[in-house]
């Protein structure tokens, strides 16, 4: 991921709020938010684009050591600490962050509505059921449709929001949650593309969710809960 789209995705947690609070569960649900709306359509089927996007999954899987499949698996997990533990320490367990926990389970809970109702829109195999001749499976399988990536779209929220809690981290952040979503291609269950398109569908639902002031009182107390377990000053340094 470029510079530049880093950029944008961290840009939208300056948004204004702007909108009413949401009773929901989720911070955003499919009646807040269209995703299928807001994508443009992956590459059609047997198109330059589709046989490129497919190439690229068999390189993956090709070059991938076996540590690397093996971490593919692991990251088939969709929880925050094993997307992000590796970067944040020993401390960053459920069992010490109540609130924080809290916070990414209703993330995640958009990322569950919105994203469920958006993939049938598109209608789109995954690599292992739609090659099953030359795509492996080696993450768990899962059948959804495969655009947009949906464990993308979470890391990309998770990278979103605990830079802006830990931006002390926020480089290895970064880092880590484009390992994650390289983990789905690596795995036989998307293609670059999806991952591209959970990367915006990321973004759009964060950018939501921070208008909304029930988000904001849930995320203020999961950082301070998060900088304390992890040692860190209340407010970072300038």
């Amino acid at each position: 991921m470029t510079v530049t789209k880093r950029a944008l995705l961290a840009g939208c947690f300056a948004l204004s709020l702007v909108a009413p609070a949401f009773a929901a569960d989720p911070y955003v649900t499919a009646k807040m938010m269209d995703i299928a709306s807001l994508m443009p359509p992956p590459p059609v089927k047997g198109s330059p684009a589709d046989l490129a996007d497919l190439q690229a999954v068999i390189d993956a899987q090709a070059h991938a050591s076996d540590a690397r499949k093996a971490q593919t698996v692991a990251d088939s997990d969709e929880t925050i600490y094993v997307m992000f533990s590796n970067v944040l320490g020993s401390n960053f367990v459920e069992a010490k962050l109540p609130k924080t926990s809290h916070l990414f389970a209703r993330i995640g809970d958009s990322e569950d509505d919105t994203l469920d109702a958006a993939k049938p829109v598109f209608g789109r195999l995954r690599p292992w059921m739609g090659h099953p001749d030359q795509v492996k499976v080696i993450a768990k399988p899962t059948k959804s449709g495969a655009y947009p990536s949906g464990h993308t779209t979470r890391v990309a929220m998770g990278a979103i929001f605990l830079s802006a809690m830990v931006p002390e981290k926020q480089a290895d952040i970064w880092a880590r949650a484009e390992d994650y979503a390289y983990s789905r291609v690596i795995g036989g269950m998307h293609y670059p593309t999806d991952i591209e398109s959970g990367w915006r569908a990321g973004t759009a639902m964060a950018a939501m969710m921070q208008q909304q002031p029930e988000f904001r009182a849930d995320f203020d107390a999961a950082k301070a809960e998060l900088r304390a377990v992890l040692a860190l000053p209340a407010q970072p340094a300038k």
